[in-house]
């Protein structure tokens, strides 16, 4: 009788990008014989999957995070060495990821100029520790970057931004998940058309939730400019922000600007409102996702407008720029308390007394921030995270949940080594199973990131995962209540109204915004037994313009 066997091969010292490797993993799974499979270095989140996958063996386990494991399932060990190498042969050969989309490829940033001598712009994904050299190579050639690395000392980035500024060119980043430039979706970003508004964004996620939704009430963006989370910060002092400000405010096509980020550092906010005060002329909506509302100064209130969610600062922009779109757009995305209350109740209708708990599992890190707000208002502080507002809410164990519990997959313990979870779902679909498991758990929510860059089914990844997550609450007799919100268009090449009808086919409640899921989520946990004097004022905050 043959028996499945696995097998662990250790590559001492080799590395290999974790996109490569995530197709190299998909097509070892087609091979003949083959149960499953993964190629993935040797970091130890990359072996705690493994582990959970049952494809763990003690030579994985001795490899460190500069080897690369193959771990392979077969249906017989008889066959594990034409399996092995043919994946090995499959190793070896020139990275393909990226060699449909583009006619030939550089191996050096001076060949890449010399073969294309007119580029004005460039996008650089490299280990932060090279950023600076490369950076300044570019920038000395004029042209403009858009800076997708993590991890760039902050210094180098100062540097970097100084440099670029003295020289009226932009550097977008470091960590710029999203940027949209005449038109064209840069990294992680949308299909989305063009029109009249302008972002400025420390905040990848964020400025995809203000361009969709801005996209869905018929509106546009003319320029989407993602900063980076630390230009907002004091080391930095907004250098960025300032220009791109500055860059949208000549701009033609641009009549209204907005900014969205975490709040600014003080010293930063003061210096970019003195700016617009000074040096502008156009109305602008801010976005500021903090504890308070920014209340903009006297001198500005008719052309300033600030609002503390991503849903009120869209909807904000569109009653700025066209009123009858924005009765429209309120009508998509918005339901009035009162149905948010109804369509709760029923919710939660079935869920046992000791179901008193949320988990919400999101590859997207501002929109996680901005529920986390909501959650504060309407569960109270102790609302847990690998990120959390308040340190003393702080996981102990980014993998293991705790009462209620906000994790943001796309943080550094789950991404070493590993794509990201908008491109690689494994880590989500995992923990989903996991949470599951709890039978104090009442709501799970998740967001799906769709555009360039994305999973091209990122809801058909999970299937699986949610179908199974279903089967194990009704073995134990229970309901989990399963919410999602789609951030993406029609015209995004996974398309949203595909992939928002495939959730609700498994049974999940989808909604038009990350903030009302959040909120929806919330009110169904607490059975809806929050004051109503609470509830207005939320509502008024988070949903209502």
């Amino acid at each position: 009788m043959r028996m499945e066997t696995v097998k662990n091969i250790v590559k001492t010292n080799l590395f290999r990008d974790s996109l490569q490797l995530m197709q190299l993993s998909e097509e070892a799974k087609k091979l003949d014989g083959v149960v499953d499979a993964a190629l993935v270095m040797g970091t130890t989140t990359n072996k705690e999957i493994l582990e959970k996958l049952n494809l763990l063996t003690d030579e994985g386990k001795a490899a460190t995070a500069n080897d690369l494991i193959l771990a392979i399932r077969a249906k017989d060990e008889s066959l594990l060495p034409r399996i092995v190498s043919i994946i090995e042969e499959m190793l070896m050969k020139p990275p393909t990821i990226l060699q449909p989309a583009v006619d030939k490829m550089h191996f050096s940033v001076e060949a890449a100029l010399e073969a294309m001598p007119d580029i004005n712009l460039a996008v650089v994904s490299i280990p932060g520790r090279y950023v600076k050299e490369v950076a300044l190579k570019l920038l000395e050639k004029g042209i403009h970057i858009h800076l997708f690395s993590d991890h760039v000392p902050v210094e180098d980035e100062v540097e970097i931004k100084r440099y670029a500024s003295e020289r009226g060119l932009l550097v977008l980043g470091p960590g710029a998940g999203t940027s949209i430039i005449n038109g064209k979706a840069i990294a992680f970003a949308n299909k989305v058309r063009r029109g009249a508004v302008g972002i400025v964004a420390a905040a990848g996620t964020g400025l995809q939730e203000v361009s969709v939704l801005i996209d869905k009430a018929g509106l546009g963006v003319s320029q989407g400019l993602g900063v980076g989370g630390n230009d907002v910060k004091e080391s930095v002092g907004g250098i960025m922000t300032l220009d791109c400000i500055r860059s949208l405010e000549a701009d033609e096509e641009t009549k209204s600007i907005m900014i969205v980020s975490k709040p600014p550092d003080d010293s930063v906010l003061k210096k970019v409102v003195k700016f617009i005060e000074e040096e502008t002329r156009k109305p602008f909506v801010l976005c500021f996702l903090g504890t308070k509302r920014y209340i903009p100064p006297k001198k500005l209130a008719k052309r300033m407008h600030s609002y503390r969610s991503l849903h009120a600062a869209a909807l904000g922009m569109v009653k700025l720029i066209d009123p009858e779109k924005y009765k429209i757009a309120k009508s998509d995305i918005s339901l009035k308390l009162s149905e948010l209350k109804k369509l709760c109740k029923k919710l939660s209708g079935n869920l046992k007394p000791n179901q008193r708990y949320l988990r919400a599992l999101y590859t997207g890190g501002t929109l996680m921030y901005e529920s986390l707000l909501i959650y504060r208002e309407l569960l109270g502080k102790d609302v847990y995270s690998n990120s959390p507002l308040d340190l003393k809410y702080k996981l102990e164990d980014s993998y293991k949940s705790y009462m209620n519990t906000v994790v943001d997959l796309g943080e550094e313990e789950f991404t070493a080594g590993r794509a990201h979870p908008m491109i690689d779902p494994t880590i989500r679909k995992l923990r989903l199973v996991e949470e599951a498991k709890d039978p104090e758990v009442a709501v799970i929510t998740m967001d799906f990131v769709l555009g360039y860059g994305a999973h091209n089914d990122p809801v058909g990844a999970m299937q699986d995962a949610i179908i199974e997550a279903k089967r194990l609450a009704e073995s134990n007799s229970r309901e989990i209540i399963m919410m999602a919100h789609v951030c993406g268009t029609d015209a995004d090449p996974q398309n949203s109204s595909i992939q928002e009808e495939k959730l609700r086919s498994l049974g999940v409640t989808v909604f038009p915004t990350n903030a009302l899921m959040a909120f929806a989520s919330a009110l169904v946990v607490k059975r809806c037994k929050i004051s109503d004097e609470k509830l207005k004022k939320m509502y008024n905050e988070f949903l209502n313009v």
